[in-house]
């Protein structure tokens, strides 16, 4: 058996699946915009002051970041918060039927 501790503020629930549709789709932005600017996960947690941790649970759709971690990113990204909210609207209509 295998136990794993994981500090309570680490730990975030969706409240719908809408909600928890969307943070995977902004998490898909953000990694997609880092990977065309050849950023690793660690140098973007670098640029941003994030935790490393904190960048792949936002990419994988288990982070709800705040305005401030969007402007983060954001900048970490070079780019501006609403190119990634823009890029995120965009996968996620062309995942719909």
């Amino acid at each position: 058996m295998t136990i794993v501790f994981i500090a309570i503020w680490e730990l975030s629930l969706p409240e719908s699946r809408h909600i928890a549709a969307d943070l995977l789709v902004l998490g898909r932005a953000v990694r997609l915009m880092r990977e065309q600017r050849g950023t690793s996960a660690e140098e973007l947690a670098d640029a941003t002051g994030m935790s490393r941790h904190r960048i792949d649970a936002l990419e994988t759709g288990r982070l709800d970041p705040t305005y401030e971690q969007l402007l983060e990113l954001a900048e970490g990204l070079g780019t501006q918060p609403s190119a990634l909210v823009t890029l995120a609207e965009k996968l996620k209509e062309s995942n719909e039927p």
